[in-house]
């Protein structure tokens, strides 16, 4: 027995249909890594958000520090708490950005 070729037009059709699946599958894989990036993008934006709120709180209990080592060379003056020390507990406590970096301007112009 004799296995034919299918006609033409069949043919064809199976061509256009094998077309389709590869531009379909290569669709499907740049929409993956067009995920990907975005969730990279995401999670390097969430790292360096963070890493800019811990400097802030780190300058306040800088802050805090300073002042308390400052006070006795200034024989027991505290007036330098008056600002100090109000300052560095906005900067630990405070969830707006206070301390302007580069973070600070890049997230300014996305805003």
């Amino acid at each position: 027995m004799r296995i034919r070729a299918p006609p033409k037009e069949e043919r064809h059709t199976m061509r256009v249909i094998c077309t389709n699946l590869e531009d379909a599958y290569q669709q499907g894989y740049a929409d993956a890594m067009e995920s990907v990036r975005k969730k990279r993008r995401k999670q390097q934006e969430k790292k360096a958000r963070r890493q800019y709120y811990i400097k802030q709180k780190l300058h306040g209990v800088a802050m805090l520090i300073f002042t308390a080592l400052v006070i006795p060379l200034l024989d027991g003056d505290a007036t330098i708490a008056l600002l100090t020390v109000p300052m560095g507990l906005i900067l630990i406590f405070s969830k707006e950005m206070l301390i302007v970096n580069k973070y600070y301007w890049e997230n300014q112009r996305e805003d």
